[in-house]
């Protein structure tokens, strides 16, 4: 849905008022594939008639219709009555159109707060492709708006939907991996009682700069105490990433918790991620 960002002017010309109505009436057509195609055939000549119907469009369960319409108001955003539009659908109560209307906004202009809201909402859509959109959009707003980042914390932290503690855990290696207060949320993440919650918090560690001992300390611990055996080698993974960038943080207690795992007789994956990390500190070291 969401090319690189730039205002695309239309052509000027504008469409006889026949077209305009038989275009509306595809948009609302049962076929998605109609609807997609009236959306791509308002993209050389915008019509203002069109604007609103095309905003309900962004709203449309079908993906590739409301990346059509997107794609068709980002080409019209030179048409005054565009920018108000979208800013008015991202209070519009539907979460599909109002994210559609941030990721079109984004192209149109830089992202700002008032994108907030719809993008906490599209992490909470059932579709994973859209809750990957707006966590892109919100780590990108993240780095233009201060706000973003506490509004990121708290929903990594206590969300009730663990699919919206994995996306923001995402969100925060992206936006602020050198932060303190990520680190400390990501490590209380690995508590989750989400399986999958969890793993994302212990692959979100492996990209932090600088972490705090208590990191290590923690990690070190999983290898032995974590029931998931997917999450007992993601954290190797993250040791031998962090360890690697520091050195000096690897203890005697992270060597022997690895060389324990190394040597764990039900467990083939963890012996090899285990040896291969053991391996990268060594050379680390050197």
């Amino acid at each position: 849905m969401r090319p690189p960002r730039g205002r695309l002017h239309p052509s000027r010309g504008a469409l006889d008022p026949g077209v305009t109505e038989a275009i509306a009436q595809r948009l609302a057509s049962e076929d998605p594939d109609e609807r997609a195609a009236a959306c791509r055939e308002t993209l050389a000549q915008p019509a203002p008639e069109l604007i609103e119907p095309l905003i309900t469009a962004l709203g449309d369960p079908v993906k590739a219709v409301s990346s059509a319409a997107s794609e068709a108001l980002a080409r019209a955003g030179g048409e005054v009555a565009v920018v108000p539009a979208l800013r008015r659908a991202l209070r519009d109560g539907d979460p599909v159109r109002e994210l559609g209307a941030a990721l079109t906004l984004a192209r149109l202009e830089p992202p700002d707060v008032r994108l907030l809201p719809a993008l906490v909402r599209g992490l909470e859509l059932p579709d994973q492709k859209r809750r990957w959109w707006a966590a892109k959009l919100l780590v990108e707003t993240g780095r233009v708006e201060g706000q973003v980042l506490p509004v990121l914390l708290g929903l990594a932290a206590d969300h009730p939907d663990p699919a919206v503690r994995r996306m923001t855990r995402y969100c925060l290696r992206e936006l602020a991996p050198d932060d303190p207060s990520v680190a400390a949320t990501l490590a209380a993440g690995t508590r989750d009682p989400d399986l999958q919650a969890r793993r994302a918090a212990y692959t979100a560690l492996a990209s932090l700069l600088c972490p705090p001992s208590s990191v290590f300390e923690l990690l070190a611990a999983a290898l032995a105490s974590e029931d998931d055996g997917a999450c007992r080698r993601i954290a190797t993974v993250a040791l031998a990433q962090l360890g690697r960038a520091n050195p000096e943080q690897i203890d005697e207690h992270v060597l022997r918790a690895l060389r324990t795992a190394a040597e764990d007789p039900d467990d083939p994956d963890l012996r090899r991620g285990a040896d291969r990390t053991l391996e990268v500190l060594r050379t680390a070291a050197r």
